[in-house]
């Protein structure tokens, strides 16, 4: 084809440059300049280390590959009056200029050549691709491996993580104790304990080759690798649990942030209602909403309940007249029947507490609503923790 020697001369001009500059300025990236008559639409895109993902025809079946390095993408399109371009000439002449400079043509159709270079030591691949006429596309990797960048943990970075020069740490978020949903590649799993969340910003000046996601989270993963960590999610979020000084930790990771979960098992650090502030508010309102905790689904007393229930010995030990009804409550979540049993079962074994505490078993009574006496709207997850309650009321 008449153009083609003028796209060789270009291309070799263009290694020739590449060779001289770490981050050629110019118009085309390395080893692809313009056919005639089309021009860039804008400068080259460049990535520091990125991957681009390619496919590969063979006997009738469709291969991905992904390989990684430093990436170039350029757009071409036609220049104004010109048409007389063609998705097929721009194709043949890439193909064959590539060919010329010893490149291995992996995938050779119409609108779509996709090629395999070594030069000078180093490996590229390169892909032209245009479905149209009117344009076509340049994508190229120059294969790398990740320079680690990944900085030691400092500042605001959580305790285990650094994070990528030149981004800058929010004040992280911070929680005693609070739970967190870690996606897995099966089912989610929520766990439980102190909470560090930070989020990451770019640099105010972006670099002249911009740092990317995969960039990021191959950071990260090979971070994480070091820790020896169980990954339970490895892709674009990447979730992992490890333990360390003793701890069990849950982590998630994201191009933009860190999250992070320290099991522990929850301390009761609010103060239940004394034994006269119980007779007080039975006194005024006759009854007394408690928020008594129970295993999951279970009518089992947790162990941080024994503060409360032992409150509601001393109170009717403090006054041996006081008669009082045991009432369960539950939100509207599950069937009625359901609820209505869970809360008969969980009213019977606070009075089973309170029994095998002294108090005379005729002095109390229980019994349970289900979700048939709200105090709160269903519809939050704040009202349904309201409904589930148990009340002392005064008999």
């Amino acid at each position: 084809m008449k153009s083609l020697p003028v796209l060789t001369l270009g291309l070799s001009a263009m290694l020739a440059a590449g060779a001289a500059r770490a981050a050629p300025p110019f118009q085309d990236c390395p080893f692809a300049g313009p056919m005639p008559n089309y021009a860039p639409t804008e400068k080259p895109t460049w990535e520091n280390w990125d991957t681009r993902t390619f496919i590969i025809t063979k006997d009738g079946n469709n291969t991905e590959f992904a390989p990684e390095g430093v990436v170039c993408i350029q757009n071409y399109s036609e220049t104004p009056g010109k048409t007389d371009g063609s998705t097929l000439e721009n194709s043949e002449n890439y193909k064959e200029a590539w060919e010329q400079l010893g490149a291995e043509i992996v995938v050779d159709r119409k609108g779509y050549i996709f090629a395999h270079l070594r030069k000078d030591g180093k490996e590229y691949w390169l892909n032209e691709s245009g479905s149209r006429d009117d344009g076509y596309a340049i994508r190229e990797v120059a294969v790398a491996p990740l320079q680690r960048t990944l900085t030691a943990p400092s500042g605001n970075d959580y305790r285990l993580l650094g994070h990528m020069p030149g981004f800058v740490a929010d004040a992280p978020t911070k929680k005693n104790f609070d739970e967190f949903t870690i996606a897995t590649d099966k089912d989610p799993i929520t766990v439980r304990g102190a909470f560090y969340r930070v989020n990451y910003q770019p640099p105010a000046k972006p670099p002249e080759r911009p740092v990317t996601p995969h960039e990021i989270m191959a950071n990260y993963r090979a971070a994480l690798t070091d820790l020896h960590v169980q990954f339970l999610r490895n892709d674009t979020v990447i979730t992992a649990r490890l333990e360390d000084q003793g701890k069990v930790i849950w982590i998630s990771v994201g191009p933009g942030s860190v999250t992070a979960v320290e099991e522990k098992p929850f301390k009761l650090t609010v103060q239940p209602p004394t034994a006269d502030a119980m007779r007080d508010k039975l006194d005024k309102e006759g009854h007394i909403a408690l928020y008594i905790n129970f295993d999951f689904d279970k009518a089992t007393l947790k162990l941080d309940a024994q503060p409360i229930v032992a409150q509601i010995v001393a109170l009717l030990k403090n006054n041996p007249d006081l008669k009082v009804s045991i009432d369960g409550n539950t939100d509207s979540i599950g069937g009625h029947d359901y609820n209505m049993k869970l809360s008969q079962d969980r009213a019977a074994a606070v009075v089973a507490a309170i029994t095998t505490a002294g108090i005379d078993a005729a002095r109390l009574h229980s019994a349970g609503y289900g979700p048939d006496k709200p105090i709160a709207a269903n519809d939050t997850e704040e009202g349904r923790a309201k409904n589930r309650r148990v009340e002392l009321v005064k008999s």
